[in-house]
């Protein structure tokens, strides 16, 4: 198959839910009949595995593949990898404080999107270490900014950093602006596309708590964030159609 491709989604600032869109991305993706894995770059985080509730899976994690040289299966890497309703996940393993080389993330990155139609990698700040191998691997990233005055001035310091790693940055804005005033004023400043308004979601935290996947259900508003960034990036020709 021809390869696919590596989105990237980056947090304007701590706790605007990256990981969470993460997770939906992955999970809407599989929902819509594509092939997809998500890729945890937060080696101090919570893991994607615990935001899509399979911490409790056996499967390999980045520590077990941190020096990894040469070429990768990439088939035989999907199927070794927890996963849950047919997306699979690579995150990290908070009993073990390993870091991946740089050459090991180019590798599995570059194995898991030869063989899946979508990577969605959960970008590390661009002040953590494994920011630079990251980010190289990507096509395209969607930053996720909040609506506080602190979160819109960390999103304009961020927003700089990735541009000039990264040739194609997409603004995403958690806002309960359904009408998108602040989004479209956000993006003009920002002098970045605007692909969706993610709106806070009720249902999201309980979810959680029981282990079910974000983006599971098809009509919560994260689910339809989610869809919404999907299409965006089937007109961008990100993801094959």
């Amino acid at each position: 198959m021809d390869n696919g491709c590596v989105v990237g989604v980056a947090g304007g600032s701590g706790g605007v839910g990256a990981s969470v869109l993460v997770a939906a991305l992955g999970m809407r993706a599989v929902t819509a009949g594509r092939t997809a894995v998500c890729v945890d770059g937060h080696r101090l985080g919570g893991g994607l595995d615990v935001t899509l509730g399979v911490e409790q899976e056996h499967g390999l994690r980045w520590p077990d593949l941190a020096d990894v040289r040469g070429r990768v299966d990439g088939a035989d890497l999907v199927r070794r990898l927890p996963g849950v309703d047919g997306l699979a996940v690579l995150s990290f393993d908070r009993s073990s404080d390993v870091v991946p080389t740089q050459e090991a993330i180019r590798e599995v990155v570059s194995a898991l999107v030869a063989v899946v139609e979508l990577v969605v990698l959960d970008l590390p700040r661009p002040d953590e270490p494994l920011f630079e191998p990251c980010v190289a691997a990507v096509d395209g990233v969607v930053l996720l900014g909040g609506a506080g005055v602190r979160q819109l001035a960390a999103l304009s310091a961020v927003a700089p950093r990735l541009g000039s790693h990264c040739g194609e940055v997409w603004l995403a804005l958690r806002s309960a602006d359904r009408g998108g005033q602040l989004g479209d004023v956000t993006a003009g400043a920002l002098d970045l596309p605007l692909v969706a308004l993610v709106p806070d979601d009720p249902s999201l935290e309980a979810d959680l708590l029981h282990g079910i996947p974000p983006g599971s259900a098809a009509r919560t508003a994260l689910s339809v964030a989610a869809d919404t960034i999907l299409r965006q990036l089937l007109v961008a020709g990100r993801v094959a159609s």
